[in-house]
């Protein structure tokens, strides 16, 4: 079996576990650089001949090309996927990378939203051409944490108001309830009410465009964009994903716990959510303050 035909199986096997069609493209994109690779280094393409020293030189070779350390970090999480499960379907009698040492990636802070930069970019959302539209997209992103594909997902059916609940349906076609505060149903009452006008009558999803289609994903990113760059902060700052970690953040400041937080975020392991949750240093002082080991002897 060509090493081809082994993404082929991988691929047949994520379809039938119902992945997204962002989690394939993800696969997708390492075997096209790792393919190249073997092609431009004349390796061999049956799958049973990788071995280890095989993928340390392509995680190497993605370095040597400049790649950011996540972007190999992401590769090698792929390939070890593939090969780990194809040595558990005795696809392969020897699994390559259980001697590869994964990347190094630098622990750094990641940016999260905070309540103040939500009041702010409120403010330039009253501003712009879908005001209603535009304040009740950031503020369902902040005080749910869904994401932002979540949130193009939500269709009119999945506002349960009567209940203080949004009915999600997150990766892999899993179905959750994420409790809503009165604030930011208000602001999607307000919206439903006097802003949305979809093209036609069936067109059941909430956040529309101008257009009265459905908003997409990069709809979105753009509009966050420009609220970025109307406040003044890097784009990264006030990404999709920078309201998820506010939430996070948010909810354990305000005496969340963190398994409540999993369940709203939708994540199968308590390490997924950890990874959001980035503490500044003031919270690790108050903290301390209150726990001190030292202090209380």
């Amino acid at each position: 079996m060509t090493t081809d035909e082994l993404w082929q199986q991988f691929f047949f096997h994520l379809q039938a576990r119902r992945r997204t069609p962002a989690t394939l493209r993800y696969y997708a994109n390492t075997q096209t650089v790792f393919g190249r690779y073997m092609a431009a280094h004349d390796l061999p393409q049956e799958a049973t001949t990788l071995t280890v020293h095989h993928l340390r030189g392509f995680l190497r070779h993605l370095e040597a090309d400049g790649l950011a350390p996540g972007g190999v970090h992401a590769h090698a999480r792929a390939l070890r996927a593939l090969l780990t499960w194809a040595f558990k379907e005795e696809l392969l009698s020897v699994n390559p990378v259980k001697r590869l040492e994964m990347p190094r990636v630098d622990r750094r802070r990641l940016p999260a939203v905070s309540g103040p930069q939500v009041q702010q970019l409120l403010k330039l959302c009253r501003k712009g051409q879908q005001p209603l539209r535009d304040c009740a997209v950031v503020l369902v992103l902040f005080d749910t944490g869904i994401r932002v594909q979540e949130a193009i997902n939500l269709q009119l059916g999945d506002l349960l108001f009567g209940r203080g609940l949004l009915r999600i349906h997150g990766k892999g076609n899993k179905e959750r309830f994420v409790p809503i505060g009165a604030r930011a149903m208000q602001a999607l009452n307000v919206y439903l009410r006097r802003e949305r006008r979809p093209a036609h009558a069936g067109v059941p999803s909430v956040f529309l465009g101008r257009g009265g289609q459905p908003l997409t994903k990069s709809g979105i990113g753009i509009r966050l964009l420009k609220l970025a760059q109307a406040l003044g902060v890097p784009r990264a700052d006030c990404s999709p994903h920078t309201f998820r970690r506010g939430f996070a953040v948010e909810f354990l400041r305000n005496g969340g716990d963190v398994f409540t937080l999993q369940q709203i975020l939708g994540h199968s392991s308590l390490e997924m959510t950890r990874r959001y949750v980035n503490f500044l240093d003031d919270d690790l002082k108050v903290a301390h303050l209150r726990f001190s080991p030292g202090d209380r002897l």
